[in-house]
């Protein structure tokens, strides 16, 4: 995925994590997971209202937001009656096949985190973060 599709230029995308010095000198077999972590800081950063989950935050959120932000800035949104997350705008020619499936919320954070909530609210996920 790309940051060039991003509806949220104002989030950090994991682009802008992967020109960061300390990403480019880690080791090439955890560079994708620094700049996943990188992203997660970044946004923390300059969006403090914002709840942002690292890549590694497996447990779901309580409350769960209806929305959230990957770390490309694509946006996914969670089905109420199900709990799973779909990407609203897949499109098979712009995204991998992986974006076109069904995820919980595990599969969302690890493959494709961080997530941010859209929402300008602290409490959203407990407000820990």
């Amino acid at each position: 995925m790309s940051s060039k599709r991003s509806k949220n230029p104002a989030l950090p995308v994991l682009d802008d994590a992967f020109r960061l010095a300390s990403v480019k000198d880690a080791e090439e077999s955890i560079r994708d997971l620094a700049a996943r972590l990188a992203t997660t800081e970044l946004r923390r950063v300059s969006h403090p209202g914002r709840v942002t989950w690292e890549p590694t935050d497996q447990a779901e959120p309580v409350p769960v937001p209806p929305t959230v932000v990957d770390g490309d800035g694509d946006l996914w949104l969670r089905d109420r009656g199900t709990g799973t997350w779909t990407m609203p705008e897949f499109n098979p020619k712009e995204f991998p096949a992986r974006c076109g499936e069904v995820l919980t919320w595990n599969q969302l954070a690890r493959e494709f985190g961080p997530l941010t909530a859209l929402a300008d609210d602290r409490r959203i996920g407990g407000g820990r973060r």
